[in-house]
C-alpha cells in the first residue's frame, strides 16, 4: 500500500508538468493581428506633407529669393557683367546720353551692401569695355537710379545708369558705345570709388568743369544738394564748353542754381560766339582768380575735370594711374597746393 504523502507528491509533480500546456492560450493571444488604421489615415498623412512643404516654399518666396531666377545685371565692383543699353538721348551734335538697365534683387545680398558701401564714399565711377579689342576706359555716370517697386516673378528691382559720352574721331571707346544700339549688351565693371567725400567734409567746392567733365561734378552737385545733413556746403562751377549749343544738361544745371541759389551757382564759360547767357572766354589767370575768391586752405577744394587741353592749362595734366601730379598751369600760378585741387 502507497504511502499517502507519494501520492500527494506525484499528483503535484503531475500538475506542475501540465503548466506549460496550460499558458498555450497566452502564448496564441499575443500573437493576434494588429488592429487596422482608420480609413483615409494615410491621405491625412500625406496631405499634411504637402502642406507643410507649401507652407515652407511660401516662406522661401516671401523671405528669400531662391526660388527666384537668377538675377543679372547687377553692380560688380569685381568683375565685368554685361548691362543692356535702353536708351540713347543726343544731348548735342557729337554728344550722347547712354541709359543701361540695372537690376538688383529683391533682397539685398553681400554684393549689394559692397556696391553700396562704395558708393557712398564719395564721386564713383564705372569701367567700361570694348569686348571687340578688349580694352577699357573709367566713366563717370550722371545719374543712377533704382525703383523700390519688385517685379514678383522675377524677384528683383530694375533702375538704371546713365553716361555722357562725346564722340572722339580716335576715341576707340567713344565710338564703340556711339556705334552701340538699344538693346545691345556692354560690359562693366564697378563702383569704383575715384574720390572719398562724406558730408560737411568742405565748406565749399570750387569745380572747373570742361565738356563730358561735367559728370563727375554733376554727380557730386546732385548728392550735396539732397542730402540735408550736407546742406551748410556751398558749390560753385564754372563749366567751359565750345560753344552754347555744346553745353551739357544746361537747363538742369541752371534749374538747381535757381533752386539753390544760396548754394550753388554755375558760371558757362564758350570758346566762341555768339553767347545769349554765356561768357566768351577761356579759363585763364583772371577768370580762375575771380572764380576762386574767398578760397580758404584746408576748409575748401578746387576740383578740376576735362580735355586734357584744359587740365594742362589749368592744374596740369593727371597722370595715368592713381596718382594726381603736381599742380601745374594757372592754379599754380595763383598759389594753389596739391592739397587745395583734385583732378578727376
Amino acid at each position: 500500500m502507497a504511502a499517502p504523502g507519494l501520492s500527494i507528491q506525484s499528483r503535484r509533480l503531475s500538475t506542475e508538468s501540465t503548466g506549460g500546456a496550460e499558458a498555450k492560450p497566452e502564448a496564441v493571444a499575443s500573437e493576434e493581428k494588429p488592429k487596422e488604421r482608420p480609413p483615409g489615415t494615410y491621405m491625412i498623412w500625406a496631405m499634411e506633407a504637402i502642406g507643410a512643404t507649401m507652407a515652407f516654399l511660401y516662406y522661401l518666396h516671401l523671405h528669400t529669393d531662391l526660388l527666384k531666377p537668377e538675377v543679372k545685371e547687377r553692380l560688380n565692383p569685381e568683375k565685368y557683367t554685361p548691362f543692356t543699353l535702353v536708351e540713347k538721348e543726343p544731348l548735342t551734335p557729337d554728344t550722347v546720353r547712354f541709359r543701361f538697365r540695372v537690376n538688383r534683387p529683391r533682397f539685398d545680398g553681400e554684393l549689394e551692401k559692397l556696391v553700396d558701401g562704395i558708393i557712398a564714399q564719395g564721386a564713383w565711377s564705372m569701367d567700361i569695355k570694348d569686348h571687340m579689342v578688349q580694352t577699357y576706359r573709367t566713366y563717370t555716370p550722371v545719374g543712377f537710379s533704382m525703383s523700390d517697386v519688385v517685379d514678383e516673378e522675377l524677384g528683383s528691382r530694375q533702375g538704371h545708369l546713365d553716361f555722357v559720352v562725346k564722340r572722339y574721331p580716335r576715341g576707340s571707346l567713344s565710338r564703340f558705345l556711339h556705334d552701340t544700339k538699344v538693346g545691345d549688351q556692354v560690359e562693366m565693371r564697378g563702383p569704383v570709388l575715384v574720390w572719398p567725400y562724406h558730408a560737411a567734409k568742405f565748406r565749399h567746392l570750387f569745380m572747373i568743369a570742361g565738356g563730358t567733365g561735367v559728370a563727375p561734378m554733376y554727380q557730386l552737385i546732385d548728392r550735396i544738394l539732397k542730402d540735408p545733413e550736407d546742406s551748410g556746403t556751398r558749390i560753385s562751377l564754372l563749366y567751359g564748353s565750345q560753344t552754347e549749343s555744346d553745353i551739357i544738361y544746361r537747363e538742369m544745371l541752371d534749374e538747381l542754381a535757381k533752386a539753390n541759389g544760396d548754394r550753388f551757382s554755375v558760371t558757362h564759360l564758350v570758346d566762341r560766339g555768339p553767347a545769349a547767357a554765356a561768357k566768351v572766354g577761356v579759363p585763364d589767370m583772371d577768370t580762375i582768380r575771380g572764380f576762386t575768391g574767398g578760397f580758404a586752405r584746408g576748409k575748401d577744394v578746387v576740383l578740376v575735370c576735362g580735355p586734357d587741353a584744359m587740365l594742362a592749362a589749368v592744374s596740369g595734366i593727371k597722370p595715368i594711374g592713381s596718382g594726381q601730379g603736381p599742380v601745374q598751369g594757372v592754379l599754380r600760378e595763383l598759389g594753389f597746393k596739391s592739397a587745395d585741387v583734385f583732378k578727376f
